[in-house]
């Protein structure tokens, strides 16, 4: 009887750097060769397309589209959460890729619970605005 072998070391850095990287890479060139906007393929927000509400990630997949061809100001209109969001994204993702590159240990990013009911608020309320179908409110929703 052939017991299966023992694998005894963890797998090579440049393995799982790949792992994560060249999906990233491959979705932002998807994006930037493919406009939601124009193709199907994308899929579609359920809240939007079963009700007509927005979410707060509704426009968010043209907002890349838009930022991968360096325009920000349309980007900041089809959602502008999430472009906002995107320097303080960086700024953690690239603190933690640099420890784990430097081979120093890697921490969780982990947020308060205060923080958490601030970001819920503030994620709820943008939400409530950009659904009002009324000027200066309709400029939160996509276009």
């Amino acid at each position: 009887m052939d017991a299966p072998p023992v694998i005894t070391s963890a797998p090579r850095r440049s393995v799982l750097w790949l792992t994560i990287a060249l999906p990233l890479a491959l979705g932002g060139l998807v994006l930037f060769l493919f406009n939601p906007s124009q193709y199907g393929f994308y899929p579609r927000c359920v809240l939007y397309t079963t009700t007509g509400i927005y979410c707060p990630g509704c426009g968010a997949l043209r907002a890349m589209h838009y930022l991968t061809h360096g325009q920000l100001l349309t980007a900041l209109r089809y959602n502008p959460v999430l472009v906002l969001s995107l320097p303080f994204v960086a700024y953690m993702s690239g603190t933690r890729a640099w420890d784990w590159l430097a081979k120093r240990p890697v921490a969780p990013f982990v947020l308060k619970p205060k923080t958490l009911v601030i970001l819920g608020v503030l994620l709820t309320i943008f939400t409530i605005l950009r659904n009002i179908r009324v000027a200066p409110f309709t400029y939160l929703a996509p276009p």
